[in-house]
């Protein structure tokens, strides 16, 4: 089920990442990770950097940076060390509680890989960086069903929609 794998994404502590999320070159090689199809701009934008390992690859931590919500779309960098293979993996941490709630947050892969019931394996979404600037766009997954997958347009707007009617 969805929900080891998560977990296990989000063992999301409270260390922040020296990485700046300005997007100026970060040495030699860096990597810039748009985040698309947010449900909202609650809580925090989580992104690690893990290296492309043998076995359980979410057991190292290369790097992760975590910065509030900003907006529906938000691009963040990281340093990558060297120019070899690494696996990038995303989370909207809605409520900024470190902590996983698999209803309400969201995730996502490099190569945005369709999700099964178990982590994606490294085939599916490791890359491989370069020197200089390496850019990617991560597609965030929530629950919905049976399943997870990407927010439409319009799940979006009953989100919003709804959301504002609890404010007044």
């Amino acid at each position: 089920m969805l929900f080891p794998v998560v977990l296990a994404l989000l063992a999301v502590s409270s260390q922040v990442s020296a990485a700046d999320t300005g997007c100026d070159e970060k040495g030699d090689q860096w990597l810039e990770v748009q985040v698309e199809g947010l449900m909202d701009t609650r809580g925090d934008v989580v992104v690690e950097l893990h290296p492309d390992v043998e076995g359980d690859y979410l057991d190292v931590l290369v790097d992760r940076i975590r910065v509030p919500t900003a907006q529906a779309s938000q691009t963040l960098c990281l340093a990558i060390p060297e120019p070899e293979s690494y696996i990038v993996v995303v989370l909207h941490d809605r409520n900024a509680n470190k902590k996983l709630d698999i209803i309400d947050d969201g995730f996502g892969f490099s190569q945005n890989p369709t999700l099964g019931l178990g982590t994606p394996g490294r085939e599916e979404v490791a890359f491989v960086a370069r020197p200089g600037r390496n850019a990617m766009v991560i597609i965030l997954n929530y629950l919905q069903g049976f399943g997870a997958r990407p927010l439409d347009q319009e799940k979006r707007k009953q989100i919003e929609q709804r959301r504002r009617s609890k404010r007044r």
